[in-house]
């Protein structure tokens, strides 16, 4: 037994093949590319990911021996299908140019958020279906399906099935918590036919394993991407959701952190017992089987910001020099005292105010504020603002998971054990592929065979208030620097409020 779990990010997608054992014996990675543009246009093209899907099975080596396949990746986007063939490119979870269509949602839908257990921003997909509507009508009337993420799409393509999964769903501002089914009356005023929605996955509240396949890949389709006819095509969940159960499983516990392109901390708590809760900032996203819920604070910008930060700042500088650079400046306290203050929203915020008029913002520059100083500040705002996140979820834990691409950087994992006064905990053995593993966990549910573990299996026991050290594992612990981010976070979180009306005067110039 050999199962694939592919895992469709934001900057490409990322294969893990699993045998039977739980071993991994193959690992693979294909990019692909974003177009984005002034006015908030953020899409890449789905031929691309399948393009990509194609790519990792080869390199993977296991075509011919894959028995399964797991798909997971990234939400909340739109992609308008007919024929076999996306109708355009795919507008992304951070696409931000249905601001008219979302305000004039709001104001037709007045209980709109509490239907969906969310607070609504302009990223959400039922504006951007009006979008649609009014830009690209034909587009919309032309449309088959509208399927909500790149997962989706490549298990249309591979079986012909229109799905999303619950988690997906509850992210796209159509799903109605409380009763359990896309809400008719959102999917009208957006412009939509309610045929065009696909069917949902893991929505039946009493299935033991609420993972199944959605059907057998097709001979066209298994000729394309090198793999058998027939074999199953498992839809996991959302990139979040499977990023939590790769990591720590899907039993309320333990919160993680995650640093990719975006940023976010992430629990799972029991689902509120009038299934709905007010909405916050903080996203609530269903479970399979409804009776969990996975509670997010994102931050926007995460590692983009970084990325920004370092070629505006430090630029012709890689990686590798930068930490070089930083290394005694990151935890010196009076290096700290003076760096400026930053809100690190490049393109809208999520977190701790749900804002798509935000901006990247300093805050206390002085003559003494240098480029390392900007660079440090950067990465410190994306851990204030996922601290926020934590207080206001009542998470307060001395050990703390860290994935994601940004973990790999030494001054972010010293900044965040400080800015959360935790250990920050990275390295455990495929932790860089925490969603892929989740796809592959999924995919053997549906099979009925042994699930991989989580790859933090002993997240409860090892990463409680107090536990002991966690084998094959990295530490950050806090240092005297905490003592100065307790006394800021007041302040920095105050920014927010106050610099909003500027960001909304500034938007509309």
């Amino acid at each position: 037994m050999l199962i694939a779990g592919l895992d469709f990010g934001t900057s490409g997608v990322k294969l893990v093949a699993v045998d039977g054992a739980g071993a991994i014996v193959a690992r693979a990675q294909a990019d692909y590319g974003t177009t984005t543009g002034p006015a908030g246009e953020s899409e890449q093209r789905p031929e691309d990911w399948w393009a990509a899907a194609r790519a990792v099975v080869a390199e993977s080596g296991c075509a011919g021996r894959i028995d399964a396949l797991g798909l997971t990746g990234q939400m909340q986007d739109l992609i308008p299908v007919a024929a076999a063939r996306s109708l355009r490119p795919a507008l992304l979870y951070s696409d931000t140019r249905a601001g008219e269509q979302h305000a004039r949602l709001r104001a037709q839908l007045p209980d709109w958020e509490a239907a969906t257990g969310n607070q609504q921003d302009v990223t959400n997909v039922a504006a951007k279906i009006a979008w649609l509507a009014e830009h690209e009508p034909g587009t919309l009337e032309n449309a088959e399906h509208l399927l909500f993420g790149a997962p989706g799409y490549i298990a249309w393509r591979a079986t012909g099935l229109a799905a999303c999964d619950v988690t997906t769903a509850s992210t796209t501002g159509l799903l109605d918590t409380a009763e359990r089914r896309w809400s008719g009356d959102v999917v009208a005023a957006a412009g939509a036919r309610a045929e065009q929605l696909p069917a949902l996955v893991g929505a039946a509240a009493d299935a033991a394993t609420p993972e199944a396949p959605i059907g057998g890949l097709r001979p066209d389709a298994a000729a394309e991407l090198g793999l058998r006819t027939g074999i199953p095509v498992v839809l996991a969940m959302g990139d979040a959701g499977a990023t939590t159960d790769g990591l720590v499983g899907s039993a309320p516990g333990d919160a993680y952190l995650y640093l990719g392109t975006t940023g976010w901390l992430a629990g799972v708590t029991p689902a509120p017992r009038d299934g709905g809760g007010e909405p916050s900032p903080i996203h609530s996203l269903v479970l399979p089987g409804w009776q969990t819920r996975l509670r997010i604070g994102a931050v926007q910008s995460a590692g983009s910001t970084a990325d920004w930060a370092r070629r505006a700042f430090l630029p012709g500088l890689g990686f590798a020099e930068v930490e070089a650079r930083v290394a005694e400046r990151v935890a010196d306290p009076a290096a700290v005292a003076v760096r400026p203050l930053c809100l690190p929203g490049l393109s809208g915020e999520r977190t701790p105010v749900r804002d798509g008029d935000f901006r990247g913002a300093f805050v206390g520059v002085h003559e003494r504020t240098g480029p390392m100083d900007f660079y440090l500040g950067a990465l410190t705002g994306v851990a204030m603002g996922l601290r926020h996140a934590a207080d206001a979820m009542g998470i307060d834990q001395s050990r703390i998971p860290l994935v994601g691409g940004a973990a790999a950087s030494p001054a972010w994992r010293r900044i965040l054990a400080d800015v959360f006064d935790a250990t920050i905990v990275t390295g455990a053995a495929g932790a860089d592929d925490p969603a892929a593993h989740s796809a592959v966990r999924a995919a053997a549910g549906a099979l009925g065979v042994a699930r991989p573990a989580p790859l933090f299996a002993f997240g409860r026991q090892a990463l409680g208030r107090n536990a002991s050290k966690a084998a094959a594992t990295t530490e950050t612990e806090p240092g005297p620097a905490r003592r100065l981010y307790a006394e800021t976070l007041a302040t920095h979180r105050a920014l927010y409020d106050a610099l909003a009306p500027a960001f909304h005067r500034k938007a509309r110039q």
